[in-house]
């Protein structure tokens, strides 16, 4: 299964949520049949947004049981919209990284990034890894994967917490594939 953006887009607050509230969303994508169009207005609505703020390296922080390639299909949805648009963008797949690699992993993307290229870093939520928080604190921004029906309020509100608002884009709320 790939992944589609819906076309509802709403920026994250400055303010943490209430308890009561839902974690605000960037852009919507549930899981579709098919490959990613990138030419879909909704896949370029998505760029756009992240383009709209100054970033060579992004952390994209999410996870689900049901559909665990997720966020990373996204990343890679990202990446090859990048190069139809003549940009370089390297998706590396940090979920299960471990603390005696995290120096490495920092070294690979401050090398691309210090060529002028772009990457994104997909990591866990902070209660699934520990390495999650510094990895994305070394990185220059940040976008929380919120999985309807999976991902709850705290971990999503945990993770903006330890790694630090300011660092947040926004957050991409995701349907969790139900047909895996």
């Amino acid at each position: 299964m790939n992944k589609r953006p819906m076309a509802e887009t709403a920026p994250m607050p400055s303010q943490a949520p209430a308890p009561s509230q839902s974690v605000p969303n960037f852009d919507a994508m549930p899981s579709m049949l098919g490959g990613s169009n990138t030419m879909d207005p909704v896949w370029q609505r998505l760029w756009l947004r992240c383009q709209q703020h100054d970033w060579q390296s992004l952390a994209f922080i999410g996870s689900s049981k049901r559909d665990p390639d997720g966020v990373l299909e996204i990343a890679h949805g990202m990446a090859r919209l990048a190069s139809e648009l003549g940009q370089e963008l390297t998706v590396f797949d940090a979920r299960n990284l471990g603390l005696k690699d995290m120096g490495r992993m920092l070294a690979q993307i401050q090398s691309i990034t210090s060529r002028g290229k772009r990457c994104i870093v997909v990591l866990k939520l902070v209660t699934e890894n520990a390495t999650t928080v510094p990895m994305a604190q070394n990185v220059d921004a940040a976008l929380l994967g919120v999985f309807i029906g999976e991902t709850s309020v705290i971990a999503a509100s945990r993770t903006v917490d330890e790694v630090g608002r300011p660092k947040f884009l926004g957050s991409v709320v995701l349907n969790a594939s139900l047909s895996r």
